[in-house]
């Protein structure tokens, strides 16, 4: 753990360097009327702070003890003063205002930092830092009590911060009542299922935020229970990292969807986890694994370390963890059946299939990415999206279904109070139904890729188009031509297979079917903007199949 120290240290104090270079512009006076190119905010100063007080107390950083940072961090808290509302709270200025519950997340840093200098810095100057801490925080918790929240994950950071002001300040009146409060958001019941799965779906960023507000949780009550829903999500996020190290986001529900990001802020969550005794030694030697391999990967590509020095100093056991395990798992195959999510990785290839979703399927050989679409324009539905899903994992097959009607309004029997149409209430309108098609898709795991099959019935003469988006910057390869993927561009592939040369695979697509050529409605469909699409088209009433599936790498010999 020696090493990876030395590269979290390395890391804050660049993130300290940005903090120094902040302070410089003297941003700390909010009233000097100068023209701000970034919105007014407290948070991001928060959390510089926190990497600087780790650096400014650590004997092994070239800050330790830096009278120029002292001053800075002086200066810093009390431009977080400054900029604290009058009832305590902070806002999240492109949305939130008097927020409780981004005056939670900045609370759980401050208390970082102040922690931090109350176990290393017990006498000198340090005292006028502490004490600005802990006034900003106990004015924070009056906001944080009697606020609300927006989004499932603000209640368990509310709650948490909470717990650790009803730990930090002894008064018996006030520790009460910030206990009350945040029993009163415990008692709803954490959104965690048995799967692992938050209620946000949210893997490139939600679940991190509630594993960070769990341990939280578990360490200021000791009760353990919370600690399973850490162990349970990090279970599970081993089964979302793709064969390309990228977590897997697209069944979220919240902003990361579609994000790729390597897993680096679950880094100290697997250390936490790995360290602690209560775990299985399953997940222990799982968990040990996935942070070693985080932080080594993270410095192997140059990045800057997790944001977590805070975190580590205050635990010693994650301070001095000795790694012996490395690496994700590689092969797992995984039902979740409440959100409607499969996930299967067989070493360097791995492809999740989607119940409710326009993008049902994806398909990736290490970095290089194929998922799948299917527009179907029928009155204001434009694409399929899964209603039933049928899954069969011993037989590596999957069934997708949805039946969609052609609907129509019809006049009211009796005239409308008002003729404004926007006043009208439509779902008291009697409904004309002629026909409906129904979809339904076959996903069976072949060696090395994946087959499709398509049926479609009903409404005739519907036009269909199964979308595959591959990557641009790629080339398309067959008997008749070769070309470059360019964002945005698209083709119908109207008989035979192409080859898809993407970063040193070969993926072979086909056979292609196109009877028409309509690329979409002009309203409301999804356009692959950044990817290079290959249409296959067919009109209801059809069956086709059609298989994407490695051929081998640049660079094989091909008998």
């Amino acid at each position: 753990m020696k090493r990876y120290m030395e590269h979290l240290v390395r890391s804050a104090e660049k993130r300290t360097e940005e903090f120094l270079a902040h302070q410089m512009k003297d941003r700390g006076n909010i009233a000097d009327g100068a023209f701000e190119t970034q919105l007014l905010e407290a948070k991001p100063t928060i959390y510089l702070l926190s990497a600087a007080a780790a650096v400014y107390v650590n004997q092994e950083s070239r800050f330790y003890h830096e009278p120029r940072l002292y001053d800075a961090m002086n200066r810093a808290l009390d431009f977080v003063i400054r900029c604290q509302r009058e009832d305590g709270s902070f806002d999240y200025p492109s949305c939130n205002f008097y927020s409780a519950a981004d005056t939670s997340f900045c609370f759980k840093r401050l208390i970082a930092a102040y922690r931090l200098l109350e176990a290393y810095e017990k006498e000198g100057d340090a005292k006028v830092l502490k004490d600005k801490y802990l006034w900003i925080m106990r004015k924070a918790l009056d906001a944080i009590a009697t606020g609300g929240f927006h989004t499932p994950n603000h209640r368990w950071g509310i709650a948490a911060a909470l717990l650790q002001g009803s730990q930090l300040f002894k008064e018996p009146e006030l520790s009460e009542r910030l206990t009350k409060r945040a029993m009163m958001y415990i008692r709803e019941g954490i959104d965690g299922n048995e799967d692992g799965e938050y209620a946000e779906r949210s893997t490139g960023n939600y679940n991190a935020v509630v594993n960070n507000s769990m341990m939280a949780l578990y360490e200021e009550t000791g009760n353990e229970e919370y600690l399973g829903y850490v162990e349970r999500n990090l279970q599970m996020m081993l089964t979302f990292i793709d064969p390309d190290d990228t977590i897997f986001t697209q069944s979220s529900t919240r902003q990361d969807r579609g994000k790729a990001d390597y897993p680096d802020k679950y880094f100290y969550q697997y250390l936490y986890m790995a360290s602690l005794s209560s775990s299985s030694e399953e997940n222990r030697r799982l968990f040990e694994g996935a942070a070693h391999k985080i932080i080594r990967v993270n410095m192997e590509r140059g990045d800057l370390a997790p944001d977590c020095l805070h975190i580590v100093m205050l635990h010693q056991r994650m301070k001095y963890f000795e790694f012996k395990e490395y690496g994700y798992l590689e092969n797992y195959r995984k039902f979740y059946e409440e959100s409607g999510v499969v996930r299967v990785r067989q070493g360097n290839f791995g492809y999740s299939v989607l119940r409710g979703k326009d993008e049902f399927l994806y398909l990736k050989w290490k970095s290089t990415l194929i998922y799948v679409r299917i527009g179907e324009s029928i009155g204001y539905n434009r694409d399929f999206q899964a209603a039933d899903m049928k899954v069969m994992m011993e037989a590596k097959e999957y069934e997708l279904s949805s039946t969609v009607e052609n609907r129509y309004y019809l006049p009211w029997k009796e005239a409308p109070d008002t003729s404004d149409w926007w006043k009208m209430d439509h779902t008291e309108r009697e409904v004309l139904v002629k026909g409906a098609v129904r979809l339904l898709v076959g996903v069976t795991e072949v060696e090395g890729g994946a087959e499709l099959s398509l049926k479609a019935e009903g409404i005739s003469r519907v036009p269909i188009r199964l979308q595959l988006c591959v990557p641009s910057g790629a080339v398309l390869e067959s008997k008749s031509f070769c070309m470059d993927t360019n964002p945005g561009a698209s083709m119908i592939l109207r008989d035979g297979d192409v080859v898809l040369h993407h970063e040193g695979q070969r993926i072979n697509i086909g056979p292609g079917f196109g009877l028409h050529a309509f690329r979409g409605h002009y309203s409301g469909e999804k356009v692959n903007s950044h990817g290079y699409t290959i249409y296959l088209n067919e009109y209801v009433p059809f069956e086709r199949k059609v298989s994407m599936v490695l051929q081998g790498e640049e660079g094989d010999i091909l008998e």
